[in-house]
Parts: structure tokens; sequence; C-alpha cells
């Protein structure tokens, strides 16, 4: 399982009116493809990893998104909201003339958990809003290799920016689960490493997360993952309504870390961890306004069978 966070561009601008304006995310496009390169192969026997699903394969998993960001310079806040646990569906429609894996998912079920500092009045208003999301629904496709080339999420664009904010993260969790495989046959001990060139709401980033195949049985693998998101100094247009409003980036580092458990005979892994942390510095201009403003996120997803 890996981890895509995206700037939490709305959440900083929300938070700060003076500068204030709102950013969507895009919930559909083509995904970077990711380099990917083998470290070590491993102890033998070595064995290539592909996904294999039986036609018709389905696959149903409860993802669980806990995430908070605290805030400092032009706005001091602290963004701490419950955990979110989503019920997802995935499967298999079919495959492409070239061999891809196409799959249909959806969530049937969230639910608003204990935690984080809303209240229980604010607890009951997520839940609420969150009730006109069941059936949420989407598709991706996958390489054999586990990669992913495509994806699509279908949020309703008059969604509470709340709501739409913990749905955003829910999807990028979602189409990042896959996991790539090198082409070279690997086993027990081995490394490889994939890197992406990404634009995370303007801001281009890379992405690097490196593998290894901890356990095999079968079919069934135990794969451990470490992973840096980072960004070098640019600064970026935002499309916040107000001409001219800009962010510069000063520093973008998160780094992750977790397990996952995968199977080749399914689409997605079965069950997973993974926390991450990021700090991140950012000037903002706004017309006449101007400031700094650093946040630090941390964010635990945490899969397992429904």
């Amino acid at each position: 399982m890996r981890v895509v966070l995206r700037v939490l561009v709305a959440a900083v601008l929300g938070s700060a009116p003076v500068l204030a304006g709102e950013v969507a995310a895009a919930q559909t496009g083509q995904p970077p493809t990711p380099t990917v390169e083998l470290l070590a192969p491993g102890r033998a026997p070595q064995e290539s990893l592909r996904l294999a699903p039986p036609a018709g394969a389905t696959q149903r998993s409860t993802m669980t998104v806990d995430f908070s960001v605290q805030q400092s310079g032009v706005s001091s806040a602290n963004v701490n909201p419950p955990p979110v646990r989503a019920t997802v569906e995935t499967g298999l429609q079919g495959t492409t003339p070239d061999g891809n894996l196409q799959a249909a998912f959806s969530y049937p079920a969230f639910d608003v958990l204990r935690g984080g500092d809303a209240s229980a009045s604010q607890r009951r208003r997520m839940k609420q809003a969150f009730t006109g999301l069941t059936g949420l629904s989407g598709q991706l496709t996958l390489t054999p290799q586990g990669v992913l080339v495509d994806s699509s999420l279908n949020v309703p664009p008059d969604l509470d920016q709340s709501v739409s904010n913990l749905v955003t993260q829910l999807g990028d969790q979602l189409f990042s689960l896959s996991i790539p495989f090198p082409t070279e046959a690997v086993g027990v001990g081995g490394r490889w490493r994939a890197t992406s060139e990404l634009t995370l709401n303007g801001v281009k980033a890379r992405q690097v997360y490196e593998y290894t195949l901890r356990k095999r049985a079968g079919g069934k693998l135990v794969i451990g993952v470490t992973g840096t998101q980072t960004a070098g100094r640019q600064t970026v247009e935002l499309p916040t309504g107000q001409a001219g409003a800009k962010l510069e980036v000063r520093k973008f580092k998160t780094t992750f870390r977790g397990e996952n458990t995968v199977e080749l005979a399914n689409l997605l892994p079965t069950a997973g961890q993974i926390r991450s942390a990021g700090d991140q510095t950012f000037r903002i201009q706004a017309g006449s306004k101007s400031g700094t403003l650093s946040q630090h996120l941390t964010i635990r997803v945490l899969l397992k069978p429904a």
C-alpha cells in the first residue's frame, strides 16, 4: 500500500480568510507511471510477481483513514477530523486487448468513528453528509505488474467541503493501494524501487517508494514499504478565483512506512497498514496580502478484509 498526499491547499486557504479561496481536487485523470528498478533479487527460489485474478474476481475490504494537520503562520489551526472507515468493493470486469485488468469499485458504506477533535454534533453532520455518498463508485485499470494506468472517482460537485476533502483522501488512498512489481523475478528478501514524477494541485513533486518482499507462501506475499514524497522550491498559480494568487513552496517532504499483505489472485492488497508524516512550508501571495504558512501532517491508513 502506498499513500499519495495532496497539498492541502484547500484546508490552508480555507482557514485563512485574508487569503481565502478553495481549490477543487481533480478526481479523474491519468496517474503517473512509475519507473520500477530492481535493487536486490532476494533468495532462491525467485519468481515473477504478477497479478492473476480469476474471471469475475471480487474483493471486499474496509479502509480506515485517520489524518491531522497542524498549521502555524498566517493561520494557526489544528485540523483533526474523526477517523473515517470506508467499505470498498472491487470487481474484475475484464481485460483489455493488451492484457490490462479493468475493475469497477464502489463504497457501499461509510462510518465516522470516534476520535479526533470533532464534537458529537459535528460527527452527526459528517455522518449525514456521508449518507448521500452510499454507492459512490469509479473504475480503475491495472497492469498484471500492478501498475495503475487509469482511474476515476465520481464525486458529487455540490458535496460539503469538509466531506469532499475526506472523500478525496479516500480516493487517493484507494488509487494508491496498487504495488508495482519489478519485471525481474524476485525471492524473499528481494527489494525494488518505484519512482514517479507527479503534480499535486499544481506542485511538481517526486515520489519514491522502496519495497521488500518479506514473506511468500504461494500467491500470498507480505511486502514492506518505505517512501518519500518531496518537492523543490517553486511557485504555482492558485485557482482561487483571485487574480494573481500564488503559492511558493519552500519546504515539502513526507515520509511513509508500512507493510502490506498481497494475494496475487486479488486486484488490491488484502490487508495493510501505513503511517506517514510530512512537513510543508508555503509562502502565499494574494493581491496585496502575503504570508508564510507551515503545516505538519500525519496520516494512518489501515486496510482489512471486510
